[in-house]
Formats: C-alpha cells, sequence, structure tokens
C-alpha cells in the first residue's frame, strides 16, 4: 500500500492539491507519494520526425516536482509526514489510476496546466474520478471568498 498519492504538475493547483494530501497523511499517518509525470512529444515538420531526448523532459519533471515538495516543505505544511517522490513517463491520468491499485487515497487539483487542449480531451482530474480504484480527493483552488471564511 503506498498510503496517499498525491498528482503535481507544478500549477498553482496542484501545489493547493499537495498542500491538502500532505495534512491527511498526517492526520491518518501515512506516507505521502507525491507524483509527477511527462509525456514524450513526437513532432513533425513535415519531412522528417524528431522526438526529443526524454531524459531532458524527465530531469525537468523531477526539478518541477522537487522545487513542488520543497516550496509546500518551506511552508511547514510536510512537517512529520514521510514523502516519497516519483516520476513516471506516460499519461498522467493513466499512471495515477494505476498508482491508485495500491493507494489508500488519490488527490488531484481540479485543474492542472491543461489549458485549451485539457477541455479538448479531457482533463486528468475527470479521469483520475472515473477510473480510479480508490476514493479521490479533488481540490479546488481557494477563492478569496474562501479566505474571507478563514
Amino acid at each position: 500500500m503506498r498510503g496517499i498519492v498525491v498528482g503535481v504538475d507544478g500549477s498553482e493547483n496542484s501545489l493547493d492539491a499537495l498542500r491538502w494530501a500532505a495534512f491527511e497523511a498526517r492526520l491518518r499517518d501515512q506516507v505521502l507519494h507525491v507524483v509527477g509525470t511527462f509525456t514524450t512529444p513526437i513532432m513533425s515538420t513535415g519531412y522528417e520526425v524528431a522526438v526529443p531526448d526524454s531524459s531532458d523532459l524527465e530531469s525537468a519533471s523531477e526539478t518541477m516536482l522537487r522545487a513542488a515538495v520543497d516550496t509546500v516543505r518551506m511552508d511547514g505544511d510536510l512537517e512529520g509526514v514521510e514523502v516519497t517522490t516519483e516520476v513516471i513517463e506516460g499519461h498522467a491520468g493513466e499512471r495515477l489510476i494505476a498508482l491508485s491499485k495500491e493507494a489508500a487515497l488519490l488527490v488531484v487539483g481540479s485543474r492542472g496546466h491543461g489549458g485549451f487542449m485539457g477541455l479538448l480531451l479531457g482533463s486528468v482530474t475527470t479521469y483520475v474520478v472515473n477510473h480510479s480504484v480508490c476514493p479521490v480527493v479533488v481540490v479546488r483552488p481557494k477563492t478569496e471568498e474562501d479566505s474571507a471564511d478563514d
């Protein structure tokens, strides 16, 4: 069992999901498994196909994941929580679903860096909610109204 799995893409909403997951991991006394994914795009000029070096993309993803964890750690939100990290190549939704098979809980932000393509193809969040084996928590971004309620 992996404990609590949280998907992080570097967006502010995914940092909110990481903070929420850290709080829940502390409450449940479970390991927090922070996951980032990347895909290797295939680019074509019409005459030739180019595939970027996946090790560069993996390295960039690892840097992003480390920065996200460090940001939340500096806020004190990871105090007392055992944290593991993993960068996986592949579609974020599919990789998170695979991890959900061994997780107690899967946490994602309500939106990330998907943009217009995310709207056309269906978001990772929607995919995860519809296919996860374990319970899923979707963390929405804080609004000014939320801040007023604190």
